[in-house]
């Protein structure tokens, strides 16, 4: 990743906290416990970012459970935002072009899709050498901080 790039993916993690805690504000049911969630998410991966806690029992701590129920209860999750994904909110960064034009409902499933891999990489084998689970980790938590963007957008 080039330098430019990288400064702009170091500061597109500020002000998220604020970004949810403004859609908690009029969030109900399945959304409040879906923005929950998420944000207990991205408090956890700051946790072995910024403090170096293990990374095994940060991600097995990773929730999806009111995903789950949100999807097995039919919630429309594109009601969080009704709008695709737009270039402006990825911030002209490159990692992210490839997301441009997707929907709510698909940005969460991805997240909770390998939310639900990297838990299962930890349980089965947590002392793989085959998996980069910095990596994933890592990407998945920028993952989940263009969702609040884009919420908040």
């Amino acid at each position: 990743m080039e330098f430019a790039a990288g400064l702009k993916l170091a500061g597109f993690a500020v002000n998220v906290g604020s970004m949810i805690r403004s859609a908690l504000k009029s969030a109900k049911g399945h959304k409040r416990k879906l923005l929950i969630e998420l944000r207990d998410n991205i408090e956890l991966v700051n946790l072995w970012r910024q403090k170096e806690f293990p990374i095994d029992k940060v991600i097995l701590k990773l929730e999806r459970t009111h995903y789950v129920s949100a999807v097995a209860d039919n919630f429309p999750l594109n009601s969080i935002k009704s709008r695709k994904l737009k270039a402006t909110t990825t911030k002209g960064i490159p990692q992210f072009q490839k997301y441009v034009g997707w929907s709510t409902e698909a940005l969460l499933d991805n997240v909770y899709r390998k939310i639900k891999t990297i838990n299962d990489i930890v349980e089965m084998d947590p002392d793989s050498t085959k998996v980069n689970k910095k990596a994933r980790l890592s990407n998945l938590y920028k993952l989940m901080i263009l969702i609040v963007y884009h919420i908040d957008s």
